[in-house]
C-alpha cells in the first residue's frame, strides 16, 4: 500500500495483519469530498478512529491536515509510529478504545473517520460521535451488506449528507449540527 495523494504521495506503508486498510480508491474519494467541503485543509484535525495501519492519518497529513490516531491494538500503534517516522511527521498516537477515547478527549475534530472491523457494533461509537463531536464532519466506512443496519442508527440520530460506494465498501459522509 502506498499513500495516494498530497506531499507523502507513493510512500510505502507498513500494514500489519490486524489491519484491513481502505483501498485507495475509497482513500481517493473520501479526500476529494473533503477537498470539496474545506477550502482551507491547514490545520484542521483529522480523528482517524479504528486507525489500524494509520493509512487516513497519513493520507491526511499529506494533505495538510493535523491527524490524531486511535486505535485499541498494540500492533496497530507499533506500525503506525513506524509509517510515521518514514514520512518523517510527528502526530498523536492514542492506545485506546474509540468510545472511551470520544468519552475522555477534550479535542474538537473537523473530520472524524470511522472505520472499525466490519463486523463489529457501529452504533455505540456512531452514536458517542454523533453526541460529542458537534459541527464535525463525519466519515464512517463500512461493508454496504450493513446498509440496513446503519440506517436504522441513523433514524435514531442524523442522516448522511452523500453516500459513495466502492465495490464491498460504502462511505457515508455526516455533517453534525451544532
Amino acid at each position: 500500500m502506498y499513500v495516494t495523494g498530497g506531499q507523502y504521495k507513493g510512500q510505502k506503508l507498513i500494514i500489519p495483519s490486524c489491519a484491513k486498510p481502505t483501498l485507495s480508491k475509497t482513500r481517493e474519494s473520501v479526500f476529494n469530498v473533503l477537498n470539496s467541503y474545506f477550502i482551507d485543509t491547514e490545520k484542521l484535525i483529522f480523528l482517524d478512529l479504528y486507525a489500524g495501519s494509520g493509512i487516513m492519518s497519513l493520507e491526511a497529513v499529506s494533505r495538510g491536515y493535523t491527524p490524531i490516531s486511535v486505535d485499541n491494538n498494540k500492533l496497530a500503534i507499533k506500525a503506525i509510529k513506524e509509517n510515521f517516522k518514514n514520512v518523517k511527521e510527528d502526530h498523536e498516537i492514542i492506545l485506546s478504545d474509540a468510545c472511551r477515547y470520544i468519552e475522555t478527549t477534550k479535542i474538537k475534530p473537523d473530520i472524524v473517520y470511522i472505520d472499525p472491523p466490519w463486523e463489529d457494533n457501529y452504533e455505540k461509537t456512531m452514536t458517542k460521535a454523533f453526541g460529542k463531536f458537534k459541527n464535525a464532519l463525519i466519515i464512517i466506512e463500512y461493508d454496504k451488506k450493513r446498509a440496513q443496519q446503519l440506517s436504522e442508527i441513523y433514524r435514531k440520530t442524523i442522516a448522511p449528507f452523500k453516500e459513495k460506494v466502492y465495490g464491498r465498501c460504502k462511505l457515508d459522509f455526516i455533517k453534525v449540527p451544532f
